[in-house]
């Protein structure tokens, strides 16, 4: 019978001619098959792990190991990885469940960091919305105003409004800013 003659689905186990020749010398070494053993690993540098599911394992008396099986490349790096993408997404989910449990009568400090988070953000618009009309320069050196954006970080029409201010005082003019 040859290997396109057997069913597909069916339990049989075919040994290439090489493992059998090696078979055939374990039981004349007198080494003794251990069973139960349900996967072997072997750790090679870098995380690197051959496996072999379902092997066949010999023990000799001197205590040396003869493994039988497919050996499969399994590596950890990739799976550590993916556990951690798994450990983040349910961390999401869970985040997820407690913000949707979570009213607004919720005294937490993550609730009230997050409101004042929100309240912050919502002036930071309305400020921004201000500040988008014409600006009057007159009076006031343009690289003065480019200094105290480029020191403080905020608009144009902030530095020139703060400038206006301190009658065109850079120095005091950042300070208030910041």
């Amino acid at each position: 019978m040859s290997i396109e003659e057997i069913p597909q689905g069916s339990d049989v186990n075919v040994i290439p001619k090489n493992e059998k020749k090696a078979r055939e010398l374990i039981k004349k070494l007198n080494l003794k098959q251990i069973k139960g053993i349900s996967r072997v690993t072997f750790k090679q540098r870098g995380n690197l792990i051959y496996a072999i599911d379902q092997p066949d394992v010999y023990r000799s008396a001197a205590g040396t190991y003869v493994v039988f099986g497919e050996a499969k490349v399994d590596d950890m790096n990739q799976r550590i990885a993916e556990a951690q993408q798994q450990q983040a997404q349910q961390e999401a989910l869970q985040k997820a469940a407690a913000d949707a449990k979570s009213t607004s009568d919720d005294k937490s400090p993550e609730s009230i960091t997050a409101d004042l988070e929100k309240a912050s953000i919502q002036d930071n618009k309305k400020d921004e919305e201000e500040d988008e009309g014409e600006i009057d320069e007159s009076g006031l050196d343009p690289k003065d105003i480019e200094i105290v954006v480029e020191q403080t970080q905020v608009s144009r029409a902030k530095a020139v409004k703060a400038l206006k201010a301190h009658d065109g005082d850079m120095v005091n003019a950042i300070m208030d800013l910041q």
